[in-house]
């Protein structure tokens, strides 16, 4: 049997940031919850693997979104090939519920728990801080948000980043003087 660190879900290497561990503690006991009342209850047994395999996956990007310097994320890697759709097109995997808040609404207290640990996760001056520095967490945290119900004030906003293109052409029409910059947009004559 393998007994290291790094084979059990929801590990973290010890010396991730405290912020990434708290956050791996508090899906961990989610998907404890999950897989302890999912399995009770017909109508949800069905999305057990499904969410577990999602919170294992959202840990371990949130770890590398916290550790990895912003744009460096895709850096090294090949863009995935995409298949030619045809008669033999797979069928699309199941999708786990999509409302605000569902995972509390068929959970509940219990589910609220983590819910509220999350959101004070989130409220901390040093969180913030964190997360702002790292643009990639956004995109990580705003589905465990949105199946918990966590609060619209303190979930991430996903910035989007401006091609490169995009800004090079718009300093070239400015050069030319047919833009002018005014606060970071780019605005006609």
């Amino acid at each position: 049997m393998n007994t290291s660190a790094n084979s059990s879900p929801f590990s973290l290497p010890e010396t991730a940031p405290d912020l990434a561990r708290r956050f791996a503690v508090i899906l961990a006991g989610l998907a404890g919850l999950v897989a302890r009342r999912f399995l009770r209850m017909p109508h949800l047994s069905v999305f057990t693997l499904l969410l577990w395999g999602r919170l294992n996956r959202a840990v371990r990007r949130f770890y590398r979104a916290l550790t990895q310097a912003p744009g460096k994320a895709r850096a090294g890697r090949a863009p995935k090939a995409r298949g030619a759709r045809g008669d033999d097109a797979r069928v699309r995997p199941m999708a786990l519920p999509t409302g605000r808040g569902w995972l509390v609404r068929e959970l509940g207290w219990e589910a609220a728990g983590y819910m509220s640990q999350l959101e004070a996760l989130l409220a901390e001056v040093a969180s913030r801080e964190a997360l702002a520095g790292a643009p990639a967490t956004g995109r990580v945290l705003r589905p465990i948000c949105r199946m918990l119900g966590v609060s619209m004030a303190l979930t991430p906003v996903v910035v989007r980043r401006v091609p490169a293109v995009v800004v090079a052409a718009a300093q070239e029409l400015a050069m030319d003087g047919l833009v002018a910059e005014a606060d970071g947009f780019a605005k006609s004559r």
